[in-house]
């Protein structure tokens, strides 16, 4: 075997494929759009992709809930894995973000695979004032949001109150807890938060 043969790619057969959608809508119609989305979701399954993934879209008329949409895609289908692509933490409180995202990998039985981004919003400077009005120059946009919310996921103590009030009972942790996507899918969700820029997440 001469050196040119031996120094060549080696090809190796596909392993898994999915799809991305923007999730497109018009502002007459957004049920419309939204409709399609799950609709094509659904039939990504049924064409055999592996996974589906959402972008998000904030103050433009694409999917600004990725993860209510996928919420909805969990019960419209079976096995196709649904991911986020991505979604910026600087939008986001990370515990509240944690309690959706186990909620959502729960209902669809572990097949949540959601990325996320690190970096001040989009327009920082000018929706500020209507997303964080009394924090907006003390918040976190580095690594250490994404950090948060997969402590959360895995069940770091988010509070030092436990116990029952009443009828009521706390929890110390998030709930649900998903231990599946805590525990296995927490690195590579991580791997996603990668920094953007100032002004930009995704």
């Amino acid at each position: 075997m001469s050196g040119s043969e031996s120094d060549a790619p080696v090809s190796r057969p596909l392993r898994k494929l999915g799809f991305l959608t923007i999730g497109l809508f018009d502002a007459a119609d957004p049920r419309g759009g939204h409709e399609s989305t799950l609709e094509i979701i659904e039939l990504g399954e049924r064409l055999g992709f592996d996974s589906a993934w959402l972008r998000h879209r904030h103050l433009q008329y694409g999917i600004s809930s990725p993860v209510a949409v996928l919420a909805a895609a969990s019960q419209r289908t079976s096995r196709i894995e649904l991911g986020t692509a991505v979604i910026p933490l600087g939008w986001e409180n990370p515990l509240r973000l944690a309690e959706d995202l186990a909620t959502v990998d729960l209902l669809c039985g572990g097949r949540l695979n959601p990325g996320v981004s690190v970096g001040p919003p989009m327009h920082y400077d000018t929706v500020k004032p209507a997303l964080h009005p009394d924090t907006a120059d003390a918040e976190d946009f580095s690594f250490e949001r994404v950090r948060r919310r997969l402590g959360f996921v895995r069940g770091e103590a988010a509070t030092d109150f436990s116990g029952t009030e009443g009828f009521e009972v706390f929890s110390d942790r998030v709930q649900p807890y998903s231990p599946a996507w805590a525990l296995v899918r927490g690195t590579a969700a991580a791997a996603c938060g990668r920094p953007a820029g100032p002004g930009r997440t995704a």
